[in-house]
């Protein structure tokens, strides 16, 4: 992910009028929501809600949470979005004067990789390591020597706000074709304490984040996608319940009588039609009854 030199930035706040989006509704949507997002929705000020989100973050081990919306043509990032109300004071502002968008090695990981990113600051600076191991793509910002400047400049800039280790990880959004990145991060030099437990709180409470912004935020969804009120068919609707079960690609198919290529395909055009980010969203929404 290559973010052009011109991109626009923007930051969203919660009670007034967002920069570039327009107005934020206040109806609650009548489909059914995680507690969380519920929670959200029901806080009358944006106060309420930084409290909530604090609490929540601490009570998993974190400090802030950054929260980005990507509007992107291929590999490149044309538009970025920052909600600030739940980040480190000064560090979105110090993120959009550095253009640091463009050297973060977390923002390309999440905009390929469908699995979070467990990162510390020395961690980013292995822009070569495998993905596998929990590291930065290869494919990663490019590294001649002023990325690595600023890159260096990024990591002593975070070290400095309290941002030293976390999980980041990319969100896709139903009928849009805008990327959301989440980050948590702590003061904890490194990553090590972040556990598998920890990743599953972190993944919940952001997916509840996100969900709650793009109810609030009607113009981040894009309404133009008329598929989206299509009933799904029935191989997909046993598809989705074989999923929620917890059966594997291979077991799907059997039960199906149909190969694994076209459990695989069914479930991509799941994922891009209902905006999940993985097969575990994919599985988290249907057993919310979300796409019923």
């Amino acid at each position: 992910m290559t973010p052009r030199d011109s991109v626009d930035h923007g930051f969203v706040l919660l009670d007034g009028c967002p920069i570039g989006l327009g107005d934020a509704p206040h109806a609650r949507a009548a489909a059914l929501r995680p507690t969380i997002a519920d929670e959200l929705n029901d806080a009358r000020t944006s106060a309420q809600r930084r409290l909530l989100i604090r609490t929540m973050l601490g009570a998993i081990g974190f400090d802030w949470l950054c929260y980005w919306r990507l509007n992107c043509v291929g590999d490149t990032v044309t538009r970025a979005c920052y909600v600030r109300d739940y980040a480190a004071p000064g560090w979105p502002e110090r993120y959009i004067e550095q253009r640091y968008l463009e050297v973060d090695p977390r923002i390309a990981f999440a905009c390929r990789r469908e699995w979070p990113l467990v990162w510390d600051l020395d961690t980013l600076r292995q822009t070569g390591a495998e993905p596998g191991d929990e590291c930065v793509s290869r494919r990663g910002p490019p590294r001649d020597a002023g990325s690595a400047q600023r890159l260096a400049r990024m990591l002593a800039d975070a070290h400095d706000a309290g941002l030293r280790s976390g999980i980041t990880f990319g969100v896709a959004s139903p009928r849009s074709a805008q990327q959301s990145v989440l980050s948590l991060s702590c003061a904890n030099l490194s990553r090590h304490w972040i556990s598998d437990r920890i990743v599953g709180q972190a993944y919940a409470l952001g997916l509840a984040l996100h969900e709650y912004l793009i109810g609030q935020a009607a113009p981040l969804v894009d309404l133009r996608d008329e598929s989206r009120g299509k009933p799904i068919s029935a191989v997909q609707q046993r598809i989705l319940d074989a999923l929620t079960r917890g059966l594997s690609d291979r077991q799907i198919a059997e039960s199906l009588h149909m190969s694994t290529h076209n459990v695989d395909y069914h479930l991509r055009l799941l994922k891009k039609r209902f905006g999940a980010a993985n097969r575990v969203h994919l599985a988290y929404l249907a057993g919310q009854g979300e796409l019923r």
